[in-house]
């Protein structure tokens, strides 16, 4: 373990840490992103990294942003009854009287919930889940003709305590739109009911009577100015090159634990550290993103967007940090782009003594890094299989998004837990010699998942090249684990050291964007996009096409799209392994 955490460890503080949660949540609790409360909170937070002794600023982006104003959900038949909602944002308002539209029960709101089921000119009722996530449940309700969506909270079943309205956003279009995806924003109206009306709805809906309900739903649709804190603790050996430790701002009234325990983990840790300043390598970025809940992380890709040259030059990693603290959690979960897999996972061992599965991270939260290739880190102690069974899917507690969500949701021991490990991935990635960066896990993922899309390809897409080379860039990461072994008691200044990480970085950023998303590295695939999910997104599309009629004009568009997405993985592929080639070959003279 890294000397630096030993050192900070024992100062490590739950207590400060809720002191921090208590002072934002009790001062700032209303911190929709463009409501006021979230500027000063981002003033607040910004001056508290000043007072740190960090350089600190408050970056102001604009952001195609939505507030709430008011909602209200009427049954009209079979029987008469009204039931209380919220607003859903960046969704199509109503007129003030509402719409009359009848109900159609949709559960989870994935393709598969919709088979048989005509929704057009109609509203749906979802359950709230992440499987889909909600703007993709929206996106799916859309592309299905639904004029307005109904999110029942997820809960524990007739348990009043526990029975609450959540807030929710709508948008499915990551971070701003441009031309081409504005139109991809989801025309239709929501508003969001507490699980124990979704219970009424969803048995209503299966009595085989038609239900109509009446919505009526207004909300903000607008360009605001939205602000963020970020504080910057600069490194001695390495200082141009930084670790990006971020998390939201933003939140549902009252947000304790979605984030206002994330953002005191982060002014927490950002405080210890700048007091041992002088013995950190490389620079921390610490930064709270605005327009997370609502404008779908338009925080984090506004930053990615206007500091490309920056991040994909000199950061080596982020840290996410998001929902610690949480009362009910029993277990350390993680998620984390393969290449730092491994080294988070034995961090998590040494720390917690828990021989925990760390899984593959997927887009989500503010994940706006996958196309730039930055290598991301998302852990905190979460909920048992149990609780989220029990709680129809509450992983991060039933209080979630609700007004609920306050200061007896904190777990003071899971806070410190949270503490400790994300103090020690900090702690070993900036002072770090060689980077943990290990793509071994990545080629055995991309060489798996090549060889079952070769069985049910297209024989037309040539694909067995692909496969070739990413077993060609197996035998280069053997080569270069073992030079990592062999460099990493040099200090980071070494030249051979400087090459080796440098790369590291370069072959994150070439196979990332290319294997893990369903679009180029400039642009961002919405939350939860089905496409997106599929192994190796965008050569997918070559065993879809050999489902179609090949002389369909379906297929022949199709194989043409299907043949540049090929050239796109191919084209990345071999920049790592002439990447690989080139660098070893420096290194080695």
């Amino acid at each position: 373990m890294e000397k630096l955490y030993e050192e900070i460890r024992k100062d490590l503080s739950a207590d400060k840490n809720y002191e921090y949660t208590k002072w934002l949540t009790e001062h700032y609790p209303r911190r929709i992103s463009g409501m006021g409360d979230d500027r000063k909170a981002a003033e607040w937070v910004a001056s508290k990294f000043k007072e740190f002794g960090l350089e600190s600023e408050v970056i102001n982006f604009e952001a195609y942003n939505s507030n709430p104003i008011s909602s209200s959900l009427k049954v009209i038949q079979p029987e008469l009854k009204e039931i209380d909602s919220l607003p859903c944002c960046h969704v199509e308002s109503t007129p003030k009287e509402g719409i009359d539209v009848e109900l159609v029960y949709v559960g989870a709101g994935d393709y598969d919930d919709y088979i048989e089921k005509d929704v057009k000119g109609k509203a749906v009722l979802v359950e709230v889940s992440y499987s889909p996530a909600t703007p993709e449940k929206a996106r799916i309700a859309t592309e299905k003709g639904a004029i307005a969506m109904i999110c029942a909270n997820w809960g524990e079943d007739e348990n009043e305590e526990e029975d609450y309205i959540c807030g929710r956003g709508l948008k499915s279009v990551w971070g701003n739109p441009t031309p081409e995806t504005f139109k991809d924003i989801p025309k239709i109206s929501g508003v969001s009911i507490s699980h124990s009306a979704g219970i009424y709805l969803r048995n209503l809906c299966k009595s085989g009577k038609k239900v109509l309900v009446n919505i009526s739903v207004q909300c903000t649709r607008s360009w605001d100015m939205l602000a963020m804190p970020i504080g910057y603790l600069r490194g001695n050996e390495v200082p141009e090159e930084f670790l990006l430790v971020n998390g939201h701002i933003d939140a549902w009234e009252p947000g304790v634990t979605c984030n206002a325990t994330g953002n005191g983990t982060i002014l927490t840790l950002a405080e210890q550290l700048a007091k041992h300043q002088d013995k950190i390598k490389r620079s921390i970025y610490f930064v709270c993103w605005n327009g997370h809940e609502i404008a779908e992380s338009a925080g984090s890709t506004w930053y990615v967007d206007h500091h490309w040259d920056e991040l994909d030059e000199n950061c080596i990693g982020g840290i996410n940090i998001d929902s610690t603290g949480m009362l009910h959690a029993v277990q350390y979960e993680c998620t984390a782009s393969r290449e730092v897999m491994k080294f988070v996972k034995d961090i998590i061992k040494e720390i917690l003594n828990e021989d925990i599965n760390v899984l593959p991270l997927n887009k989500f939260g503010d994940q706006s890094f996958f196309g730039i290739g930055v290598p991301s880190i998302v852990g905190r102690m979460g909920m048992s299989e149990e609780y989220i069974k029990r709680t129809n899917g509450a992983n991060l507690g039933w209080w979630n998004h609700t007004i609920k969500d306050d200061l007896d949701k904190v777990d003071k021991n899971n806070l410190q837990k949270d503490l400790e490990v994300s103090a020690a991935i900090i702690c070993n990635y900036v002072n770090a010699s060689v980077l943990p960066q290990d793509f071994s896990i990545t080629c055995e993922d991309i060489e798996t998942k090549l060889t079952e899309i070769i069985d049910k390809a297209d024989p037309k897409i040539e694909i067995k090249s692909i496969l070739y080379n990413i077993r060609k860039l197996k035998d280069y990461i053997t080569t270069i684990n073992s030079r990592k072994i062999s460099l990493n008691s040099n200090p980071p200044t070494d030249n051979k050291v400087k090459l080796i990480n440098e790369l590291l970085l370069k072959l994150s950023r070439s196979l990332t964007w290319a294997f893990y998303t369903y679009c180029d590295r400039f642009e961002q695939n919405s939350y939860a996009y089905k496409p997106a999910t599929k192994p190796i997104p965008l050569l997918y599309s070559a065993v879809e096409l050999a489902n179609m009629d090949p002389t369909s004009s379906e297929y022949k568009l199709h194989y043409t799209s299907t043949v540049r997405n090929r050239n796109r993985v191919s084209t990345a592929l071999r920049e790592a392994l002439k990447y690989c080639e080139l660098y070893l070959t420096l290194i080695d003279q």
